[in-house]
């Protein structure tokens, strides 16, 4: 499949809750599933739930946008107003989730999806554009190619978690600078 001219990128609202929620289990499982020995039931019931959709689509500091090719929805992104520190407050914004269906990466939707983060980030004054990413993920590299700096990481110690992927890794870049 091509990713043509038509990438758009959706701010969502409490209607779009059924929708997220179909596109966040689907991305999860394609890329995420190796990782648990329950293929991440407990932590898709934990952390995935509508209900969570739900509550964060109706909060000031948290914002979802669906993004749009070519008529589909094949993928979303989150945005959090969360602190990194050393860094101020009012400096930080926090990429929380960003998925894309599989069979629509390598066709540069990642990459303008980023571009549209990073400039939505400028435009509310935010210096630092902060995520965390599983230190075994294909996007790590991805995220290192667009100037993220790795800064932090930690092993998490979730039920059901593999040993040896549970590396989180902290990434943060400076985008006065690019």
């Amino acid at each position: 499949m091509q990713t043509g001219e038509d990438l758009y990128f959706e701010q969502c609202n409490f209607t779009h809750a059924d929708l997220l929620h179909d596109i966040a289990i689907q991305s999860y499982n394609e890329n995420y599933k190796h990782v648990w020995e329950d293929q991440g039931q407990a932590y898709l019931n934990r952390f995935y739930d509508k209900s969570i959709f739900k509550k964060e689509l109706t909060a000031s500091a948290c914002q979802y946008y669906i993004i749009h090719s070519d008529g589909r929805q094949v993928g979303f992104f989150k945005l959090r107003d969360h602190v990194l520190s050393p860094h101020e407050p009012e400096e930080c914004l926090e990429l929380n989730k960003i998925y894309i269906l599989n069979a629509f990466t390598g066709m540069g939707t990642g990459q303008k999806a980023l571009d549209f983060i990073v400039d939505l980030a400028r435009r509310a004054d935010k210096s630092i554009l902060w995520l965390n990413v599983m230190d075994k993920s294909r996007a790590k590299a991805f995220y290192e190619k667009n100037g993220f700096e790795r800064c932090h990481e930690v092993a998490l110690d979730y039920p059901f978690m593999k040993s040896g992927l549970n590396v989180l890794a902290t990434y943060k870049r400076d985008i006065t600078k690019s």
